[in-house]
């Protein structure tokens, strides 16, 4: 089982506990034993549950566009400065700093100046892509972005990368 199907499972389970507790908790239990609240309120809680999961499932819809897969490792593939940086333990900023090398430059094709396209970056003036845009212009990751992306398994940064990439692609296609 994937990271992703994490919430949809919490989710099938937690429903599955509501109803069964709510249709039969309190006819299979002995008359007396146990009065109804209790099995309401964690029939409650599980029908609760079961609705955060499906929230964090629909706000997970857009997962950007995937890289292509390359059989050798002996072929060069964009992104591989990425993954050195990555095995060298620099971090999220080196990404940061290498995305926008490459959006500065792609900004310049589309005729910016190097500091136009850098102003454009910093004020989000250059995207309409929310995550893309909240890669360069400082904004912190929300704890609610933070929680979605440990549930789904698709980190709120990462997702800013994927993004920011797949704009500046678009960008350069249509150059």
């Amino acid at each position: 089982m994937t990271l992703r199907r994490v919430p949809l499972a919490l989710g099938l389970v937690a429903t599955a506990v509501g109803v069964g507790l709510a249709a039969l908790g309190s006819p299979l239990l002995p008359a007396g034993a146990v009065s109804d609240l209790p099995i309401l309120a964690a029939a409650v809680f599980a029908g609760g549950v079961a609705l955060l999961a499906l929230l964090v499932r629909s706000l997970d819809s857009d997962r950007g566009m995937a890289l292509p897969d390359t059989d050798s490792q002996y072929v060069t593939v964009p992104g591989d400065d990425i993954d050195e940086a990555l095995a060298a333990g620099a971090g999220q900023e080196a990404i940061r700093q290498r995305v926008e090398g490459v959006a500065v430059t792609v900004l310049q094709r589309n005729g910016l100046s190097p500091d136009e396209a850098t102003d454009a970056l910093r004020s989000g003036a250059w995207t309409d892509r929310e995550p893309a845009r909240e890669l360069f212009d400082g904004t912190p990751i929300s704890l609610r972005a933070r929680l979605s992306g440990w549930l789904s398994g698709v980190r709120p940064f990462q997702q800013r990368v994927a993004h920011a990439t797949a704009e500046l692609r678009q960008r350069d296609e249509e150059r």
